[in-house]
């Protein structure tokens, strides 16, 4: 079979031209954006509640009060637990005058002491109830749900509020593991926000310590800056780029 001779000149020229470097490759996997903090506060005595200043998707600041308490039963024994740690002052002060006379023994100026001591542990606990009246917020954010009703009577330890933190974001992405082999941490990625469409720049910050054994996939955290566009829950497409090979 005779080669054309325009084939012959493009095979040769396909030889003698230098080799193009390696285009970077891009891959792709799914995210979520979480919030740094996020909790579900929960009322730490058995009583009415009198206060929800705050509704669903209220903001607040660090020390605002989220939830009141009617404390009037708390304040009530935090009162008569002080008149008894002053009671016991008194009395502490007392023995050990008479002790100075030698009219008592050491072992009354003790026993006066133990009961000073133990009054004084029964109103610290007795204002740390009465401070358990008023949930403040631990840091700023926002309300995402209230789980009760203004004058409703609430037991201990049930859940009140759920707020977050939705300026301090970051993304989870599960990975392949085998994407280790060019993966570094402070790497960074495009976010395509599924709710919104956004792109949103990311970088890095953490990288799983454990692979997945069944579905051999790691976990990414990577740092988000604030933005108005993203909410806690929202999905995402994480787009990297793979280092070139040389």
């Amino acid at each position: 079979m005779i080669t054309p001779f325009w084939n012959k000149g493009l095979l040769l020229t396909a030889l003698l031209l230098p080799a193009l470097p390696a285009q970077a490759e891009e891959y792709k996997a799914r995210a979520v954006i979480n919030a740094w903090d996020r909790a579900v506060l929960s009322g730490e005595l058995a009583a009415r509640v009198t206060s929800l200043p705050k509704r669903p998707g209220a903001s607040f600041k660090r020390g605002e009060l989220l939830v009141g308490l009617d404390c009037a039963l708390y304040e009530a024994q935090a009162s008569k637990v002080a008149a008894e740690n002053k009671a016991a002052g008194i009395k502490l002060d007392n023995a050990r005058q008479l002790n100075e006379l030698r009219s008592i023994g050491s072992l009354d100026v003790a026993l006066a002491q133990s009961e000073y001591a133990q009054t004084q542990a029964e109103l610290n606990i007795a204002r740390i109830n009465t401070q358990r009246c008023q949930i403040k917020a631990p840091y700023d954010g926002k309300v995402v749900t209230v789980l009760v009703n203004q004058h409703e009577n609430i037991r201990q330890q049930q859940e009140l509020i759920e707020i977050v933190a939705d300026q301090r974001l970051e993304a989870e992405v599960v990975v392949p593991a085998t994407w280790l082999s060019w993966l570094r941490p402070s790497a960074s990625l495009m976010l395509q926000i599924d709710e919104t469409g956004a792109r949103v720049e990311a970088s890095i910050i953490a990288v799983s310590p454990a692979i997945d054994p069944v579905s051999q996939t790691l976990l990414l955290r990577a740092e988000l800056a604030p933005s108005a566009e993203l909410m806690p829950g929202m999905s995402a497409t994480a787009y990297f780029t793979a280092p070139s090979a040389e």
